[in-house]
């Protein structure tokens, strides 16, 4: 997901009520099941060519649907699809058939050629999106489109007829069903999307929607906005929730403080918080693939493009006493960038991140050393580095920390502290006007290489500006000519991993999230996933005996 990452943490995602907390209004108006939420950070937009920010992810997944979703055990099921894909001998062709009762919000169907629009969008050159890749390296013809060797029109995918869509592969992809639940390959309505011109996707009015809600009072830079059932929507008996009322609240203080006073429904829960209300009953603790890390900007006439500069800060971080101190939420200190209990070697099932073990850990002798060379090649004495993050409670604590910790033990670098919100800190960080940032990378489907592969040096993704030869060849292979080769493949992943941060330290990652959180007992259904979109709200049910 880059969801960027540095850029948006729905790790503070918080789901906030009013004063009538999570239950169904009585009012002679009306009897509706309305809950208040909260998002750490603003909604950027809901184009999904456009994203890169976990709140549009988030708020996409519930007012857009594509071919597939993913259920509470992170099961592919059928959603615009009929059912789920047939797949030819070679694995290489899928063939689609979407079922007659989809809807968009204005009454139109949802067509198979809505889906092929979209696809086009996400390789044609002037609208293709950072997440371009995931199309170039799977469907036939992107990767000539996207270089602007072909039409979009040659893409490989056929419209048969208004409910079946054809999809061609350039090589069998073992998860291209799950891809196919994540929010680029969302449909788009042409028709209303080229009315809306450059307007579409930047508030509520210039989207039209196909999910379990649509949104409404929302412009790009606001506060608040709310989902509201979709009454078009073709699975709507199974949408329990009429209103999911949303305000951008980045204050975990402010966020316990109205739980305890029953206007809050649910939050996420860090550091001292996290401790204190580890016992309380309503405590929960959920495992996460989410991982953060710290992105150093390799482009030329950067500080960081000093590969010793990259490697000391990278050593001087010590990450246990880190999620200890500052996190305290259970998260795990993070010794490598493919997070634990994720994916597992096809031929022995071993964990990835056991049999790839510690990449980088802390090490202050190394770190000091490697620190003296940097300042020697770069001629320097004393450095000073931009550090870019978001204006949450965590971010910010998350940054100070860490800038103090290198700081002490690499005498002689300083680093300025930039915090902004959301939509700056996203402009910013894309025009590489940083040095370090601080980012957030949830899977986007359940393979490694959805960690390892946006460092390629093609990647629309490579916002670090990282570039190696050897490292390009590891992901072409475990993406092209080792595909099929299945222990090839999990050592080119390994080989990828050790290179990216053992000897070139193009990243520092420094946990693996664990999400701690309050939740009152009425409120069920709250649907995690460890990739793709983090969050489903279709499932939400509010008990009013409890």
């Amino acid at each position: 997901m880059k969801k960027f990452i540095t850029i948006t943490t729905l790790a503070l995602l918080v789901f906030i009520t009013g004063c009538n907390s999570a239950r169904k209004t009585e009012s002679a108006e009306s009897k509706k099941a309305i809950v208040h939420f909260t998002e750490p950070a603003e909604l950027l937009t809901l184009d999904t060519t456009q994203e890169e920010d976990f709140t549009s992810f988030n708020a996409q997944n519930q007012v857009l649907e594509g071919l597939y979703q993913l259920n509470e055990k992170d099961e592919t099921i059928p959603a615009v699809a009929k059912e789920l894909p047939k797949i030819s001998e070679d694995k290489q062709t899928y063939t689609i058939v979407l079922r007659e009762d989809a809807k968009w919000s204005n009454g139109d169907s949802v067509t198979a050629k809505d889906f092929l629009y979209a696809f086009k969008r996400a390789v044609t050159p002037e609208t293709a999106p950072s997440y371009a890749s995931l199309f170039v390296s799977s469907i036939k013809n992107a990767n000539a489109i996207y270089q602007g060797k072909m039409a979009p029109d040659q893409l490989g995918v056929e419209t048969p007829d208004e409910h079946t869509l054809v999809i061609h592969l350039i090589k069998p992809i073992p998860y291209f069903t799950s891809l196919l639940t994540f929010e680029t390959f969302f449909p788009i309505n042409q028709a209303f999307a080229e009315r809306q011109g450059s307007s579409y996707g930047t508030s509520a009015k210039t989207t039209l929607y196909n999910g379990p809600f649509v949104l409404e009072g929302w412009e790009q830079n606001s506060d608040t906005w709310t989902y509201v059932k979709n009454q078009n929507y073709w699975d709507k008996k199974n949408v329990h929730v009429d209103e999911i009322q949303t305000t951008v609240v980045k204050s975990t203080s402010t966020a316990v403080n109205l739980y305890q006073t029953d206007e809050l429904d649910r939050v996420i829960l860090d550091g001292e918080f996290s401790k204190q209300y580890k016992n309380d009953l309503d405590f929960q603790n959920q495992n996460d693939t989410k991982m953060g890390y710290l992105s150093f900007n390799q482009a030329q006439g950067k500080l960081l493009e000093n590969r010793n500069l990259r490697k000391a800060i990278a050593l001087a971080i010590d990450r246990d006493t880190f999620v200890k101190n500052v996190l305290g939420d259970g998260s795990i200190a993070a010794t490598g960038f493919v997070p634990k209990n994720f994916v597992q070697n096809p031929k022995t099932g071993e964990d990835f991140r056991k049999e790839n073990g510690v990449q980088q850990t802390f090490d202050k002798d190394t770190a000091q050393k490697a620190f003296a060379q940097a300042k020697e090649e770069l001629h320097k004495t004393d450095i000073t580095l931009v550090y870019l993050t978001k204006d949450t409670d965590t971010e910010k604590k998350t940054a100070e920390y860490l800038a103090s910790q290198i700081a002490e033990v690499l005498p002689g670098i300083k680093f300025e502290l930039t915090t902004l919100p959301s939509n700056n800190l996203q402009e910013r960080y894309l025009s590489g006007d940083y040095d370090i940032a601080f980012g957030q990378w949830m899977p986007d489907f359940k393979d490694a290489i959805t960690f390892l592969d946006m460092f390629a040096s093609t990647s629309g993704l490579n916002h670090v500006n990282y570039k190696n030869p050897t490292y390009d060849r590891l992901i072409q292979a475990a993406s092209d000519t080792d595909a099929a080769e299945e222990e090839k493949r999990w050592s080119d992943l390994l080989q990828a991993e050790q290179l990216l941060l053992a000897k070139d330290y193009t990243i520092a990652p420094i946990y693996q999230q664990q999400t701690a959180l309050l939740q009152k007992k009425n409120i069920s259904g709250v649907v995690k996933h460890s990739f793709g979109s983090p969050y489903s709200f279709k499932y939400i049910q509010v008990d009013e005996s409890k």
